[in-house]
């Protein structure tokens, strides 16, 4: 029995500690520009919140608002699920660029608050 509790110790350790590491693709968005579609994409939903109370009530909208910013970029939708998909393989690299989307994020609601 001890013998089954240390190797299920085990195992949830090593799955504790350790993420898949993709591969980055020649059309990964890098970070400081990842950080700014970030923000757009958060500054999107909230708009579609404030529209329709919910995001799920108005997926047209988000879909339009996203394709904007995907162009306001110069990205394609696929290049951005590739590139969050990366950064999310990343625990402690996608941390550190959500603290940067907050900064950004908290920067703007003070200039609209002003």
């Amino acid at each position: 029995m001890k013998r089954l509790l240390f190797g299920i110790f085990l195992l949830y350790l090593s799955g504790c500690s350790s993420y898949t590491h993709t591969k980055a693709s020649a059309d990964l968005i890098p970070m400081d520009s990842m950080v700014q579609v970030l923000v757009d994409i958060h500054v999107a939903d909230a708009v579609v919140e404030q529209r329709s109370g919910t995001q799920n009530n108005n997926i047209p909208l988000t879909s339009a608002l996203y394709q904007q910013v995907y162009r306001n970029h110069h990205i394609t939708a696929e290049q951005y699920k590739a590139s969050y998909k990366y950064y999310e393989a990343d625990p402690p690299l996608m941390d550190k660029m959500y603290e940067l989307v907050i900064t950004e994020l908290s920067k703007k609601e003070v200039q609209v608050n002003k």
